[in-house]
Formats: structure tokens, sequence, C-alpha cells
């Protein structure tokens, strides 16, 4: 399907622009998003530091263990 969809698009110089200008849109999205879910998953683990172990905090946000040890050394 993908592949149908680019040789399409690759006919005409608009539309493969358009649809280059879409997926760099998507990408930037995307992008954006993991940003905003690691912003809120060091949010939480600041929060959890004085109540539960690295490991579980790690495991909870998905930070990984190295991650939640430097933010309780920056806390």
């Amino acid at each position: 399907m993908a592949t149908n969809i680019l040789m399409e698009v690759s006919k005409d110089e608009e539309a493969r622009a358009y649809y280059e200008s879409e997926l760099i849109f998507q990408l930037d999205q995307n992008g954006r998003m993991a940003q905003a879910r690691n912003e809120k998953a060091i949010e939480i683990a600041k929060n959890l530091l004085d109540v539960l172990d690295i490991e579980t905090i790690a495991t909870k946000t998905g930070l990984t263990v190295e991650e939640v040890e430097a933010l309780e050394r920056d806390n």
C-alpha cells in the first residue's frame, strides 16, 4: 500500500511535495508527543522519589534506572 502511494505521488511533483511535507509534519508531531510523554514521566518520577525505590519508579514511568538515579542526584 505504501509503495502504491509512493509510486502515485512520485509521478506528480506537486503531490510528492505535499506528501513529503505531510510526512515531515507527522514526524514532527510524533516527536513532540514523545517529548511531552518523557517530560511527564520525569515529572512523575520526581514526585515519587521520596516514596518509592528507584527500580519501581523506572518500571512504572518507563524511564531507565540511570535516568531516575540522575533525577535523584539533581533533586
